[in-house]
């Protein structure tokens, strides 16, 4: 099919969806992702089968790719590493992973997956949404709710703990047998790496700077040339591009006249990113993974409930101690609640490293991200009345057993 023309049904069936998500005022992830599902070449027509799979990997997964990461640099330029250090955050990022995270894998092996498949799994499920946790809150006006500020540093340890998660991950598929001894050996190449690229743009800053400032081409080349520069030589090391993206985005940031230029990225990080939801959607399989229609959906409720269960947990125990207050923790539980770019980035980046994952932990995932984009965003919107409500029943609970 000609290039043009896949390209063409991909972002004509992405605006409309997105729109009618907009309309309804839901998430547009997983209308992204149903979009690719829906026009998917697929062997059971359930699909349009406008685009094979031919088509699928050379030109929309490439270009979904180039969407993890300008996602990634985008992230790591708005990072600020100096609020790790504030009193009680690291408490709140640990609690908040170790919780969600132990949670998913222990479902993840009482369903029957490896021990590979139940640490991937855990990841995609500890992992919040940051477009629709940080949406959820300057839409709903809650900005100037205590606990914001908490949510939001959430969104940056989740951040942290991803780039930690791919390099462990990427360890393992170099390793083999071997992963134990090539985790290090993983941890070493991309903190050089990193260290290097910091290094280099720093001392570039006063040769790079000008060139941002310029009025012609040169300064778009010039970002683009840094992001797929640098994630060439990280695919040639066997790192992380993704982690490089990050950093990369993290050591501009320190160049003044390079916000200028934010925007223009961000737009192209957006149109990139859309055709990475659709390249996933495509993906997805209607067979649910070989198990009958009932045991997949059992398992995914399971999933689905324990992930907010989870939250809620986790949010609870962070706002007894971070804020005094139980209420208030239950709603930074609720707003935390949505999945998605970020489950689907890590899931992608391993079928990248073809770790021969299997058609269930895929297929779960890909049912989960869409089901809790919409019920994390309803429960979000509502963190308020669920907080209350929550507290009511807890209260009447405490007076019953006194």
């Amino acid at each position: 099919m000609d290039f043009l023309l896949v390209l063409g049904i991909v972002t004509v069936s992405c605006l409309a969806l997105g729109l009618i998500s907009k309309y309804l005022r839901q998430a547009s992830i997983p209308a992204y992702i149903i979009a690719g599902i829906l026009f998917k070449y697929s062997s059971e027509r359930l699909g349009f089968d406008l685009i094979s799979s031919d088509d699928f990997t050379q030109v929309v997964q490439g270009l979904g790719k180039i969407g993890i990461i300008l996602l990634m640099f985008y992230i790591g330029h708005e990072f600020n590493f100096r609020g790790i250090k504030e009193p009680g955050r690291f408490f709140a990022g640990s609690t908040d992973f170790f919780v969600n995270f132990i949670a998913g894998f222990s479902l993840g092996l009482l369903i029957g997956l490896s021990l590979l498949e139940a640490f991937i799994l855990a990841s995609a499920v500890y992992i919040s949404s940051s477009a629709i946790v940080i949406s959820s809150l300057i839409e709903n006006k809650r900005l100037i709710y205590p606990e914001a500020e908490t949510v939001v540093w959430l969104m940056v340890f989740e951040d942290i703990i991803l780039a930690i998660l791919l390099v462990v991950l990427t360890s393992i598929m170099s390793g083999g047998s071997l992963a134990m001894i090539m985790i290090p050996v993983s941890l070493a190449k991309t903190l050089l790496l990193i260290v290097f690229i910091l290094v280099l743009i720093r001392g570039l800053n006063n040769f790079i700077s000008p060139l941002f400032k310029r009025d012609d081409e040169i300064p778009i080349l010039l970002i683009f040339a840094l992001i797929f520069g640098f994630s060439a030589l990280a695919h040639l090391l066997s790192v992380s591009e993704v982690i490089v993206a990050f950093f990369l985005g993290s050591a501009l940031s320190g160049v003044k006249s390079f916000k200028r230029l934010l925007g223009d990225t961000i737009s192209f990080k957006n149109l990139f990113l859309t055709i990475f939801f659709f390249s996933f959607g495509m993906m997805f399989s209607f067979e649910f993974a070989g198990l009958p229609l009932t045991e997949f959906v059992l398992a995914l409720l399971a999933l689905i409930i324990l992930s907010i269960l989870g939250k809620f947990a986790s949010g609870a125990l962070i706002g007894k101690k971070q804020h005094g207050s139980l209420e208030t923790g239950l709603r930074v539980g609720a707003y935390t609640t949505p999945r998605g770019e970020f489950s689907v980035v890590l899931l992608a980046v391993v079928i990248g490293m073809e770790m021969g994952i299997s058609e269930l932990l895929f297929s779960l995932v890909v049912a989960y991200v869409i089901s809790l984009s919409l019920i994390g965003s309803f429960i979000a919107k509502h963190g308020d009345m669920i907080g209350k409500a929550m507290m009511i029943g807890i209260n009447k609970l405490m007076t019953l057993k006194r």
